[in-house]
């Protein structure tokens, strides 16, 4: 690929005098396997070139990289655009320290800090079992609270008063809406409770954090019918692999009514196809559950598997189509998807997001006759009070139990 991508003998002898040259011959191989275009290959590959140069025999790794571009771009002389674009620069880099595996070195200037947050998420991951998604946001909050409050040593924590945490949650909850501004409340008084629990700080501050009114039935779950789903997904079925992987992947969304985060979990190894099992790996229960999918379902994924899933390393079963090739999809990346083929249905003011789906999904199984437990178990609830809010768009239930409205002449003076 090496000669293939670098015609003139010349260019490619440079390269291969770099000090890191062999390390440049193997970059082009990686992103090529990644699916980059040719282009972009010669600009990540020039970028890299410099950055070897000006790197001489030091070693590869993040330090040096955001040194380079940090403080030698700015005053470098080269004539190469693509050798001095920060952007260009930045993302060639970033794939090269993927190559050579130096991304995750550990940095030695952490403060004590950023090492206490960093137990505080093996915490929650390890010992409380929580979800990743939930780790990323009560981490995100209780950073926060340590940046707001200038903590440089673990001491500073012996600072901290009542009056002080209930005037950061009272000005940062007014940034928020109140079912955002719980969260923001119950994530504080859990990494209180952390510090108390490692003696940082010498009594319970939990409980000065305060609480935000909301009243958590007290609006309708946001859906769509029947028919819109199936504008959804489209008459006409695509030919294309992103289109057949965009299609598969709503498919299981309108038919199984699970959470992006479980889509985007999907693996080749927990396909059934000839039983009909799908295995989800459900992310907040941290365990793996076999539901019965329907032929939709079934005729979707083996399609997209057959036709239209690129060949590559990872398990996953839903993956990028654009470089790098192969990665596995994120929630936000399954998100994007229904956001564009909604945009193309006609539907952006409609469904704007996955949960709309599973909302709208749940509520038409309650309406067909199920119970309430069942739709906690098929959407994967660990309480059937999550579910209970679906009771309000039960309507069969709801006229056996609604009073008749009044005539003029019953009503009382």
């Amino acid at each position: 690929m090496f000669e293939e991508l670098f015609r003139r003998p010349r260019v490619r002898q440079r390269i291969r005098q770099n000090p890191h040259g062999s390390v440049l011959e193997q970059f082009v191989e990686y992103l090529s396997e990644r699916g980059y275009s040719h282009n972009t290959m010669h600009q990540y590959v020039f970028a890299a070139e410099h950055f070897g140069q000006w790197l001489s025999r030091r070693r590869i790794n993040h330090d040096f990289a955001h040194q380079f571009i940090e403080t030698h771009l700015p005053v470098c002389r080269c004539k190469s655009p693509a050798s001095r674009t920060k952007k260009t620069v930045h993302a060639s880099l970033s794939r090269l320290l993927e190559m050579t595996g130096t991304v995750a070195a550990a940095r030695t200037s952490e403060s004590p800090a950023d090492l206490l947050l960093q137990q505080y998420a093996h915490h929650l991951a390890d010992v409380q079992g929580l979800a990743p998604a939930t780790v990323r946001y009560r981490l995100r909050y209780a950073g926060t609270m340590v940046s707001h409050f200038r903590v440089r040593r673990l001491g500073n924590f012996k600072n901290w008063t009542v009056e002080r945490v209930r005037r950061f949650v009272v000005d940062e909850g007014q940034r928020w809406r109140p079912s955002s501004g719980q969260v923001m409340a119950s994530s504080i008084r859990s990494f209180l409770r952390f510090l108390l629990l490692h003696g940082l700080i010498d009594r319970d501050l939990a409980a000065a954090v305060p609480s935000f009114a909301n009243w958590r039935l007290a609006s309708l779950p946001e859906t769509v019918n029947a028919e819109e789903l199936q504008r959804l997904i489209g008459g006409k079925k695509p030919t294309s692999p992103v289109g057949l992987r965009d299609r598969a992947i709503a498919i299981c969304l309108i038919e199984l009514g699970i959470r992006a985060s479980d889509v985007a979990g999907l693996e080749l190894e927990g396909l059934d196809l000839d039983n009909g099992v799908l295995w989800l790996r459900r992310q907040k229960q941290r365990q793996s559950t076999g539901i019965p999918i329907s032929r939709p379902v079934t005729t979707a994924i083996g399609t997209y598997v057959r036709r239209g899933r690129p060949a590559c390393s990872t398990s996953s079963l839903f993956v990028s189509h654009r470089a790098p090739r192969g990665k596995a999809m994120t929630p936000i990346g399954v998100r994007g998807v229904v956001v564009r083929l909604a945009a193309k249905a006609g539907l952006a003011d409609r469904i704007r997001g996955t949960h709309v789906i599973r909302h709208s999904v749940a509520s038409q199984w309650i309406q067909a006759g199920a119970t309430l437990k069942q739709i906690a178990d098929l959407l994967g609830h660990r309480s059937i009070n999550t579910a209970s809010i679906y009771a309000k768009v039960d309507l069969q239930a709801l006229k056996q139990v609604a009073l008749p409205w009044p005539t003029a002449g019953e009503v009382s003076p």
